[in-house]
């Protein structure tokens, strides 16, 4: 089965190719997660109870490390015999393609990955989560993949001098004082990724900020901090967050979720999108680098990563590119035209200098997913939208923005499908565009020579660029001839034009002066 499968992969567009779809096998649609957590060490118990639908007569498999004492079975009062297997549990069942039921693993130990058990910087007792990229199964039985998502509850029992954050809305807290303990529950309605199901426990400082987006739909938003570092948070990195929210709102469509907090942590992201819950690590705090970019990114993961998600690693820039690029049109709201081309420009140079510029955005031979956290997926990919909006203008492209966001939230979505929607509304196929953006490494280097004689301007560009990254295709590039915009339209390797009534020898020759195409260029006059 498995080679007809793979010839079929590869007869797909490679918009849609998916390298990693074996993964999963049902729908999970809701997790049960009750938790309890040690006052110190690593060790702990936990219930996870999984409504799922099947997608075929297969076995169930729910990922967890095999590090864990287990036991499993299916909450229909049968007792079936579950097997371990490397990385995960196999539940038989007697079910059909279409059924629903539901899964119970419990399971006790210490994790080997994906919990932070331990203190902060402060000597303070911290538990958190530390999911990304397939980390939580680590902890979490769960179906560890971004295209398997689904809504969860969280019942964390912990020491009543802690408190905990989780996603969603904070349902209760039940006390139990002769245990001094506590349980926190908290929901979320809407179905996350895994890689976004988090928990946070600690001693906090929570500062609650105005509701933000109301002439939208308003959102509750709090800053959540170590006690030492509450007042840095609040008048440095997170003074504007709720402006944030407002403007994405504005720009893309309402918060997806109930509320938003920025949750101080101690893992090892240095910002980690967790629907409604944002963890930034403590270093950014104590070095006081933490700043409103990260911010801004973060935020714009709770629409794109968190509410659409890719549905397959291999698209991870379906989030952090559009992340990345978010955090800049942030920067051009405040700042202006010019803020806008300074991000553009600092993307630009790490991918000049970055060895992942020698592999496309998709690349089916990555298999490392900590190696998709690269130059590729974050600025190239925010390039990929910068560059579209150049080539389609606001219109279209805010226009098609807001309709994939509508169309894929609370699902899932491959570069095939962004393609697809931002075509029509350009009204005009731009399958052209990014197969060449995600599927062709490097970028155009432009050697641009030109001549004069008689009014009449010849110009020559040659994209020089490595054989290995081909040919790209630049409708309407800019050349700006003594301030006034010439368009050439580059196709090939040679590109031959001539501009009649030019009425001077040019002085000065600039390409691409708004800086729309990821590119490096040159210009000299020939005798």
């Amino acid at each position: 089965m498995l080679i007809p499968l793979l010839l079929a992969l590869q007869a797909q567009s490679p918009l849609a190719v998916r390298p990693d779809t074996l993964q999963t096998r049902h729908d999970a649609l809701h997790y049960d997660i009750s938790i309890q957590l040690p006052d110190s060490g690593s060790g702990f118990a936990a219930q996870v109870v999984t409504n799922w639908r099947l997608t075929s007569a297969l076995p169930l498999r729910v990922e967890l490390d095999s590090g864990f004492r287990t036991t499993a079975s299916l909450t229909d009062g049968v007792l079936w015999k579950f097997a371990r297997e490397a990385g995960g549990i196999t539940i038989p069942t007697e079910s059909k393609a279409g059924d629903t039921l539901s899964s119970i693993v419990l399971y006790s130990g210490s994790p080997r990955d994906g919990l932070v058990l331990g203190q902060n910087a402060y000597g303070d007792r911290t538990i958190f989560a530390d999911n990304w990229p397939d980390r939580a199964h680590h902890w979490l039985a769960s179906q560890d993949h971004p295209s398997d998502k689904a809504t969860a509850e969280f019942h964390v029992r912990v020491s009543m001098g802690l408190q905990v954050i989780a996603n969603g809305v904070l349902l209760r807290v039940d006390s139990f004082p002769p245990s001094h303990r506590a349980i926190w529950t908290y929901r979320i309605a809407e179905p996350i990724p895994v890689y976004t199901m988090g928990i946070a426990v600690g001693k906090f400082a929570t500062t609650r900020l105005p509701n933000a987006a109301c002439a939208i739909k308003c959102v509750p938003m709090a800053v959540v901090t170590y006690p030492q570092d509450s007042a840095f948070a609040i008048d440095g990195p997170f003074k504007r967050a709720g402006e944030i929210v407002d403007f994405f709102s504005r720009t893309v469509g309402p918060f997806p979720y109930e509320r938003l907090s920025h949750v101080e942590s101690t893992t090892i992201f240095g910002g980690m999108e967790n629907s409604t819950a944002i963890f930034y690590d403590e270093k950014n705090y104590e070095k006081r680098t933490l700043g409103e970019a990260t911010v801004a990114h973060e935020t714009a993961h709770q629409w794109f990563g968190d509410a659409v998600t890719e549905r397959d690693w291999h698209h991870l820039w379906l989030s952090e590119g559009f992340a990345s690029y978010f955090a800049v049109l942030w920067a051009e709201h405040v700042g202006g035209v010019s803020a806008r081309a300074a991000g553009m420009q600092q993307y630009a140079e790490t991918v000049f200098v970055s060895l992942v510029t020698e592999r496309p955005i998709i690349d089916p031979a990555a298999t490392d997913l900590m190696k998709f956290l690269n130059t590729n997926n974050y600025p190239k990919g925010a390039w990929t939208l910068h560059s579209l909006r150049g080539l389609v203008g606001d219109s279209a492209f805010f226009n098609g923005i807001r309709e994939y966001y509508r169309k894929y939230r609370d699902s899932t979505a491959l570069s095939s499908d962004l393609a697809k929607v931002m075509s029509a509304a350009a009204g005009r196929d731009l399958d052209w565009y990014f197969l060449q953006a995600l599927t062709q490494p490097g970028y155009p280097v432009l050697d641009v020579k030109w001549s004069y004689d008689k009014r009449r301007l010849t110009v020559d560009i040659t994209q020089t660029q490595k054989d290995a990254w081909g040919t790209y295709r630049l409708p309407g590039l800019v050349l700006m001839v003594d301030g006034k915009p010439m368009p050439v339209n580059i196709d090939g390797r040679s590109t031959h034009v001539v501009f009649k009534n030019v009425p001077v020898t040019p002085a000065s020759i600039v390409v691409d002066p708004d800086g729309w195409w990821l590119l490096r260029w040159s210009v000299s006059r020939t005798p």
